[in-house]
């Protein structure tokens, strides 16, 4: 079994592999290959196992941040922290974010990281004297990670690097270029069909192995990337194959339904429901805390959701607190359930209550949930009205599944809403009914971003709706958005180093 020190010393050739061709933390310079050996280092299964440990941990910076760039750049939220520099995190409410964004550089060399680490492993592995399904085990997991990594570049700034191998050196980096949209959609789905469809993972990784990718988890992003990829590149074929996928997540996992109310399964005691696909592990320590806790509570304010005093990131807006029904606006009930946990006032304010631990340590325990099965249930619904129709039976009843069945729903299914005149002239489609279920169901998990961009594909009309948003006692808060503010700009570190990367239209 690997020691401690053994593990430490694996991950710490990873940095020194990346570090060494690496200035300022610039992807590109990835690797100086006359500065180490890693041919000679991986050695046995326990190196392996270390090196896919650093590939996970990698990942653990971009999602420190991806609120800013998913929440904070939608109608969900803002923020009471400016910050400095011109007000750094302010950018991104406002819409001002420019290429030297120190906080889009970081999320966006964390990623590439991550990529980097699975391909220094996949690009070893078959060398390593090891049992077959341990090193299949390990390949999945690295595949899974690397798609992962390249959905998001692909959401947030478009045609981008795909990265099948290591660079070696300064000239080939300067060489890369960014691919299409298309072709990035396509290496994505080749790595995850080839676990969805394989046996290279676990259905489940419960236990010890919890945090760890499944054949489920792969099945389920893999649903997730053919429906962004329908809505927002015209490919409308591709819901079927997300029908599909999505549906094979269930299958596969053998899940029947909520097991825990709402507020239970936002807990540190009920983070680890088998509702839990995929989550970003961490532990309340120095070294592996979450900040979501202290970040999202109201500025100035402890006890709420940490004992370290808020930081007023991530601050809901009214007008996400009025999208949840409620009696007094009209709606036949309360959603209660949210109400009481997803988003609470607080002063002039509105916070989250889904990232808690109020611990004296002020080191956050909160994991993050990439994929859980609520969302599953809210794609599928998505999925079947695109290729079904307003009256699709089959997304009505994966709708309701969210609406109903959870232990501590209150709210009525969804011929049952429509009666309601209110419900009904706020929701008139089954479309519009299905993303408004999706913002209360998942707000604060980042999801809101490409919610918009799934159902606003037209830039044009994601740019109208932008500026349609009212904030009460506010008004219109989003009037000067502009259409090429729906992607972020290339880090301008990147761009400098290679110019032939070119930039985002309009940055």
């Amino acid at each position: 079994m690997m020691t401690m020190k053994r593990i430490y010393f694996v991950i710490m050739a990873v940095v020194a592999v990346m570090a060494t061709g690496c200035k300022d933390n610039k992807f590109l310079d990835l690797k100086d290959p006359d500065s180490f050996d890693d041919s000679k280092f991986y050695r046995d299964s326990a190196d392996m196992e270390g090196l896919l440990s650093s590939a996970y941990q990698a990942m653990r910076p971009a999602y420190d941040k991806l609120f800013f760039v998913t929440e904070m750049k939608s109608d969900n939220t803002t923020t009471t922290d400016m910050g400095t520099s011109g007000g750094l995190y302010y950018t991104f409410v406002s819409h001002n974010v420019t290429s030297s964004n120190t906080i889009v550089a970081e999320i966006y060399n964390s990623f590439y990281f991550c990529i980097h680490r699975c391909n220094v492993l996949l690009e070893h592995i078959d060398d390593v004297p090891m049992g077959d399904a341990d090193k299949a085990r390990i390949k999945g997991e690295a595949m899974f990670l690397r798609a992962l990594s390249h959905f998001y570049l692909v959401r947030l700034w478009g045609p981008v690097t795909i990265m099948r191998h290591t660079v070696s050196g300064t000239e080939e980096t300067k060489k890369l270029k960014r691919n299409s949209v298309e072709e990035v959609y396509d290496f994505i789905i080749e790595d995850l069909q080839t676990i969805a469809d394989g046996s290279m993972l676990p259905a489940n990784c419960t236990g010890a192995r919890f945090g760890h990718a499944s054949r489920t988890a792969a099945c389920a992003l893999l649903g997730k990337v053919y429906l962004q990829q329908a809505a927002t590149q015209g490919m409308s074929s591709r819901y079927n194959n997300a029908i599909t996928y999505l549906e094979k997540a269930l299958t596969v996992s053998g899940y029947t339904g909520f097991g825990k109310a709402y507020n239970k399964l936002f807990t540190l005691e009920g983070q680890t429901d088998e509702e839990i696909i995929f989550p970003i592990m961490y532990m309340a320590n120095a070294d592996e805390g979450s900040n979501f806790a202290q970040y999202f509570q109201p500025s100035g304010a402890t006890g709420l959701t940490s004992a370290l005093p808020g930081r007023g990131f991530n601050a809901g807006q009214e007008n996400l607190f009025n999208e949840f029904e409620d009696t007094k606006n009209g709606f036949p009930v309360m959603d209660r359930a949210r109400l009481s946990w997803a988003i609470r006032p607080y002063n002039s304010t509105y916070y989250t209550k889904k990232y808690i631990d109020t611990n004296p340590s002020g080191y956050g325990g909160n994991i993050w949930f990439e994929l859980r099965f609520g969302d599953v249930y809210l794609m599928l619904a998505e999925a079947y009205e695109r290729v079904e129709g307003n009256a699709s039976a089959n997304a009505i009843m994966y709708l309701d599944k969210v609406r109903t069945t959870r232990p501590s729903s209150t709210l009525k299914d969804y011929a049952t809403s429509m009666a309601n005149a209110t419900y009904a002239a706020a929701y008139p489609t089954l479309r519009a009914a299905i993303f408004h279920e999706r913002r209360t169901e998942m707000c604060f998990e980042n999801q809101r971003w490409f919610d918009l961009m799934r159902l606003y594909p037209n830039a044009n009309d994601f740019v109208t709706y932008m500026r349609s948003v009212n904030e009460p006692n506010v008004g219109a808060k989003y009037t000067a958005f502009q259409a090429y503010e729906i992607l972020l700009p290339i880090p301008y570190d990147e761009v400098f180093i290679n110019p032939d990367l070119g930039q985002n239209e309009g940055y």
